[in-house]
């Protein structure tokens, strides 16, 4: 991502940053658990949740990971989506989603699928409820 003056970010480059997480976060950070087979086994679900955290999204740059991608965003659009009533609601779902890597290092027990993969698809949800806000305010 670019890095933009986030002093004042007009109305398209807000929308723009938002749309490039929308793809490589909140459907990267998803995707993993969405082609696991219901059967999955524990070692698939753990490596699904690691692919989906450590390397979230790859492309012709290299791998990044969900925190980098996360923190890119939040350098790049700065102090202007503070206001937002869903920015505070997509940042602490973002956490939760960042929070299960403590769950691969060991230090906490692995949580199970369905709450792996609701925590993975709010981050989505919480993007496009950001963008709706964004849009409906400009």
């Amino acid at each position: 991502m670019q890095m933009i003056d986030t002093t004042n970010l007009a109305f398209d480059d807000l929308i723009d940053a938002l749309m490039d997480l929308k793809h490589d976060l909140g459907k990267y950070i998803r995707i993993p658990f969405s082609m696991l087979p219901r059967t999955a086994s524990s070692e698939e679900v753990e490596s699904a949740l690691e692919t989906a955290l450590r390397r979230t999204r790859s492309g012709p740059s290299g791998v990044r990971t969900a925190k980098d991608i996360w923190d890119a965003f939040a350098g790049e659009v700065g102090d202007s989506l503070q206001i937002k009533k869903e920015y505070g609601t997509l940042a602490r779902a973002v956490a939760k989603a960042l929070s299960h890597e403590a769950a691969l290092c060991g230090s906490v027990p692995m949580p199970d699928r369905e709450t792996l993969e609701a925590d993975m698809a709010d981050v989505g949800k919480c993007i496009q409820e950001l963008v709706e806000e964004v849009a409906r305010d400009e």
